[in-house]
């Protein structure tokens, strides 16, 4: 595997390529304003596998609709959110500190948050395809994050450490009995409303250990598990 440390990468945008990167441990590298499988044609997406991301910094950048193989993230700061926007993952590891991350099933980023119906169908149908042959997508288990969502990879494929990293599913959501709970000072009505408008199948809500409202999200998770509308696993 090839090392590199403490380099910074700015201004790299790969589009359109079927990129394939492996074999590389990053420690102490920051990604400044880029963007990896930038396409709208999951024929032409890329693939990253047998990467390692130690201790790095990424701020401005957007992983698109990639593939992203056997690959642990230990320790990451984000300035700003990480999005990962259609992106499929087998094996991915995310652990230690880490800052925002949001994981989408939407294609790519628009105004209004839904990529065209096309594109949109074209990916959800490549991912579903993917996902059958996947026995785990993510471990977040031991991630101490600041904030983390994750829709579009199905919750079963998720390691998750189940007392602060919960799925809802969308049935659940339907029925309503979180709009009546007290959810103030958390982000989960709004992920909820999210969860339905995008219709996902489920989602995973994190309460973010290092988040400065965590006993407060923490609190959020519990009532949602005592109305019945998250998952007790």
């Amino acid at each position: 595997m090839n090392d590199i440390r403490g380099q910074a990468f700015e201004c790299l945008y790969d589009r359109d390529s079927r990129l394939q990167i492996s074999g590389i441990h990053f420690t102490n590298c920051s990604f400044e304003s880029c963007g990896f499988s930038i396409t709208n044609d999951p024929a032409l997406r890329s693939r990253a596998s047998g990467l390692c991301f130690s201790k790095c910094t990424v701020g401005g950048s957007i992983i698109w609709g990639g593939v992203l193989e056997d690959i642990v993230v230990d320790g990451l700061k984000t300035r700003g959110l990480l999005q990962c926007w259609a992106t499929v993952f087998r094996h991915v590891v995310l652990k230690g500190k880490i800052g925002r991350i949001m994981v989408s099933r939407s294609a790519c980023p628009s105004a209004s948050g839904f990529a065209p119906v096309h594109i949109q169908d074209a990916f959800d149908r490549a991912n579903c395809v993917f996902y059958q042959c996947v026995d785990w997508a993510l471990d977040i288990k031991d991630g101490e994050f600041e904030e983390c969502e994750i829709q579009g990879v199905p919750s079963r494929l998720i390691r998750r450490d189940h007392q602060t990293q919960v799925v809802v599913k969308r049935e659940k959501a339907l029925l309503g009995a979180w709009r009546e709970l007290d959810l103030s000072g958390t982000h989960w009505a709004t992920s909820l409303d999210f969860l339905l408008a995008r219709e996902d199948d489920d989602v995973v809500l994190v309460a973010g250990k290092r988040n400065k409202n965590f006993r407060r999200l923490q609190d959020g998770l519990e009532l949602l598990r005592k109305a019945g509308v998250a998952e007790w696993d």
